[in-house]
């Protein structure tokens, strides 16, 4: 099972750690590891990318990634930050609707 936890100061969610496999499909077939890792990359990507927060703290290992988002001081990146993070949240709790046994979304 894919376990995604969020942490949250207030509202704002402030670390990710993502463990596990999906375990709906042989390696390379298991569309469920697929979607949470695509989503995760894409996370990754568009804060250092498209916000321009270089400092995530993330650790990538195989089975495991983690990132924390640090505190933004400019009002802009702090919008933009929230609207991804709040996107992946979105997205992976569709993707845990979808495949309850395979993923599990906990919010701290």
């Amino acid at each position: 099972m894919i376990t995604v936890t969020f942490e949250r100061d207030r509202d704002t969610i402030r670390k990710v750690e993502v463990s596990g496999h999906g375990e709906y499909a042989d390696s390379g077939e298991d569309i469920v590891c697929a979607g949470v890792s695509i989503l995760t990359i894409s996370i990754l990507n568009g804060l250092s990318e498209i916000v321009g927060l270089k400092d995530l703290n993330r650790q990538v290992e195989e089975g495991y990634t983690s990132f924390e988002i640090p505190e933004i001081k400019d009002p802009v990146q702090k919008i933009q930050a929230d609207a991804l993070m709040d996107t992946f949240h979105l997205g992976l709790c569709a993707t845990e609707a979808a495949y309850r046994d395979y993923v599990k979304i906990i919010d701290n």
